[in-house]
């Protein structure tokens, strides 16, 4: 449906409630994620307000209030765009929502999202970057610390994901089963294990449970969903709202979807330096390596930059109490991506991503269940330029 039509729909519904808040003038519009939502600035109401309108299939009425009331709690609802209404728009038996947030306070005719920011390679402030990952530790406090099984911490990531029909879909279209348990990543010497195998269910880790804290999560915490004013951030867009959700979920989910919409990994992407990316932040907490290569100066000042505010969580300096769930946090963004993303290519670099972090999970001193065996691995055609496919692995007689 076009722009126009929505806004012609939105201005009758609008007359109807005589709520008199419906946008009058399209000032610009985001170059938006890859979640198919349409994001633009507007004016609205009789006097000419300035606000973001967020056109998607998603309603968020239900949970907002929810998410602000928690965020006025920790006085972080000012990084809260306020949700002034949302309509539901009825088309050709197709539903969307329109929703409405209001941007006033702050330098507001020059917002941009985060996505567009990172995708023109703009200059993001230090202090911009601060505040979204102060928003993103701060705004659903307190914590709460719990030991709990991996596959348990990934459920509460996925939500309503979590092994439904366009997940296991996801893995049947790079021809990955859910009973192989490594994977050899052609062109590279690295076995990777299969998230699919080990989050299928949760015998595969004999009882063992892991330190995670837990609070509310965004759930959608990507670039078109963070408004970049002259002054601070805004977060929009609330319709994903986790709740006992690993609390690093948000900031790995920005981390991943602005790797994969930076770097695009299309048929012509340089694939090796993907899997280096996704090795760097797999590895590293504080500290993040982003090789060197085209556009890559962007990303090794950025990535770096959001998890300064890790510290906010762990006070310990090596950080090993809490490098499990962080590492789970990846795994579940890349398995989110996965599922999110309609290109083969784009599916299998989110694949090898969630891959990369769950290797480290289990080579952590506190997992120890990195032990890959060519009896269970397969080869994973990606880095070459040759038909993407699985090729059984044969161990090697003696």
């Amino acid at each position: 449906m076009e722009i126009s039509d929505i806004l012609r729909i939105i201005d009758n519904i609008s007359d109807e409630l005589k709520d008199k808040v419906a946008p009058v003038e399209i000032l610009n519009k985001f170059s938006g994620g890859r979640s198919g939502a349409e994001v633009y600035l507007v004016e609205y109401g009789e006097d000419n307000r300035v606000g973001i309108l967020k056109i998607s299939d998603s309603n968020e009425s239900e949970v907002f209030q929810k998410a602000y009331e928690l965020a006025a709690k920790n006085n972080m609802h000012k990084y809260i765009a306020k949700l002034i209404t949302n309509y539901k728009i009825e088309d050709k038996g197709k539903t969307l929502y329109a929703s409405l947030y209001d941007l006033a306070g702050d330098d507001i005719y020059k917002s941009e999202t985060f996505l567009d920011k990172v995708i023109n390679e703009d200059d993001l402030k230090d202090s911009m970057v601060s505040k979204i990952t102060k928003f993103v530790f701060s705004w659903s406090k307190d914590h709460e610390k719990k030991y709990m099984c991996p596959t348990q911490i990934m459920k509460n990531e996925l939500s309503y994901r979590y092994m439904d029909e366009k997940y296991e879909k996801a893995f049947e279209d790079i021809g990955v089963p859910k009973d192989v348990k490594w994977i050899s990543l052609d062109g590279t010497d690295t076995i990777l294990p299969n998230p699919y195998y080990f989050f299928n269910n949760e015998n595969v880790w004999k009882g063992l449970k892991v330190t995670c804290l837990t609070s509310y999560a965004h759930g959608d915490f990507q670039g078109d969903n963070i408004i970049i004013t002259e002054n601070k951030p805004i977060i929009i867009d609330f319709c994903d709202l986790l709740e006992d959700c690993n609390v690093f979920h948000d900031l790995r989910y920005l981390e991943a979807i602005t790797l994969g919409d930076y770097m695009e990994t299309n048929k012509n992407c340089d694939k090796k330096l993907w899997v280096n990316a996704c090795s760097s932040l797999s590895e590293g907490i504080m500290e993040v390596d982003i090789p060197q290569g085209k556009g890559m100066s962007l990303l090794r000042q950025l990535m770096s930059k959001l998890r300064e505010n890790v510290k906010l969580i762990v006070s310990d300096a090596r950080n090993v109490l809490y490098n499990p769930s962080f590492y789970l946090a990846g795994v579940a963004a890349g398995l989110i991506n996965m599922r999110k993303y309609k290109s083969n290519n784009k599916k299998k670099a989110a694949f090898i991503y969630a891959s990369y972090n769950l290797k480290m999970f289990l080579k952590d001193e506190a997992v120890d269940m990195f032990t890959p065996s060519l009896k269970s691995c397969m080869v994973f055609n990606w880095v070459n330029e040759i038909e993407n496919s699985f090729v059984n692995l044969q161990p090697i007689s003696a």
